[in-house]
């Protein structure tokens, strides 16, 4: 059964991956928001977006296809 999400609402979700620039495995929380029933990325808890490993992350990129 799905949730019912409100507009505006903030969805925490968990990730694990590779990390290059840690060179390690780590898990990683994102926030999304839903804006007119789709959901948007708003905050990784690392360095996504300065990083530079940001266009090439597997482990944000499995997060941005859901």
């Amino acid at each position: 059964m799905e949730e019912k999400q409100t507009e505006g609402e903030l969805i925490e979700e968990m990730y694990s991956g590779f990390c290059k620039t840690l060179n390690e495995t780590r898990t990683v929380f994102c926030e999304f928001e839903n804006r007119g029933g789709k959901r948007f990325f708003a905050h990784a808890d690392c360095a996504y977006g300065t990083c530079p490993h940001s266009k090439t992350c597997l482990l944000m990129k499995q997060a941005k296809e859901e």
